[in-house]
């Protein structure tokens, strides 16, 4: 229903919006007939008018439809009481392009105010699915591995088979351990190029059945093992000598620079249940003992 309410809401907003831009090109083809026809002796004056005119439309597309509105009145009311005061006083002659003047400011200022206001309910709506894409998003757009999103999800259905199968299962944690300094060191270009070089060294150094992901913006990544803690250490030291050769980081680091990591494991245990923010959360607890 919510969503259906939605669309129809969306399809009302591009009528209105292609209503809006078909009434903005008469409101334009009528400025220009004005011109055309308008007589000589009252061209300066029809300026000055579409001049203030257009301020109206803008203040439209600005999303000041109310000073746009009493702009565009105020210039319909003025005109009107000048062409009275002027055929009744003076005598003077109603052109058919006084007709137009009287209409072209409420129509310009209106077809303007309608496109502001559809265009604002389409961009709030791409908006909403953006961030609904966001949401479901589970790859990191850098290092291309999966997100803490899917990280969650996966830890849960691993979680559960291995303690229905007695089977070990840990979380390994991994940080640059000067990753601000790096940061700052390096373009942004390297500093890309950095993340997903690590991350290509962190995936061939686990095996297969094991899940890496990137965690946050930082280059923090994590490991589902199928091990326990004990076994983790042969994961750490392998990705350690994958990192600390000579040509790990050519191209990226300079000479002598050399890429330094915090590691922290931890056994998943049955007192976590499913909470997994939990479960990381207490592996993250442990990085601090890794000097």
């Amino acid at each position: 229903m919510k969503a259906a309410a939605m669309k129809n809401e969306t399809q009302s907003a591009l009528v209105a919006r292609d209503a809006a831009i078909i009434l903005l090109l008469i409101w334009a083809f009528m400025q220009a007939l004005l011109m055309i026809w308008a007589p000589a002796d009252t061209q300066t004056t029809y300026l000055l008018l579409l001049f203030l005119m257009d301020i109206a439309v803008l203040c439209g597309f600005m999303d000041r439809v109310n000073t746009g509105t009493a702009l565009a009145a105020t210039i319909t009311c003025g005109w009107v009481a000048y062409k009275l005061y002027s055929f009744y006083a003076v005598g003077e002659t109603v052109h058919l392009t006084d007709y137009f003047v009287t209409v072209l400011p409420l129509l310009g200022s209106g077809a303007a105010a309608l496109f502001s206001r559809s265009m604002r309910h389409v961009n709030a709506e791409n908006k909403l699915l953006r961030r609904q894409v966001d949401e479901q998003v589970l790859v990191d757009d850098v290092t291309e591995l999966y997100n803490l999103r899917a990280m969650y999800r996966d830890a849960q259905m691993m979680t559960g088979y291995c303690v229905r199968n007695h089977l070990p299962i840990s979380l390994m944690i991994i940080q640059m351990r000067y990753e601000s300094e790096l940061h700052g060191m390096l373009s942004h270009s390297r500093y890309i190029q950095l993340r997903k070089r690590l991350a290509e060294l962190v995936m061939d150094s686990v095996r297969v059945e094991d899940k890496v992901y990137c965690i946050d913006e930082h280059g923090t990544m994590a490991i589902l093992l199928t091990s326990n803690e004990a076994n983790s250490a042969y994961v750490r030291s392998r990705i350690i000598a994958a990192v600390t050769k000579e040509d790990a980081f050519d191209g990226i680091l300079e000479r002598g620079t050399h890429m330094d990591l915090r590691f922290a494991c931890k056994e998943y245990d049955e007192h976590f249940g499913k909470d997994m923010m939990a479960f990381k959360k207490a592996v993250e607890s442990e990085l601090a003992y890794d000097v």
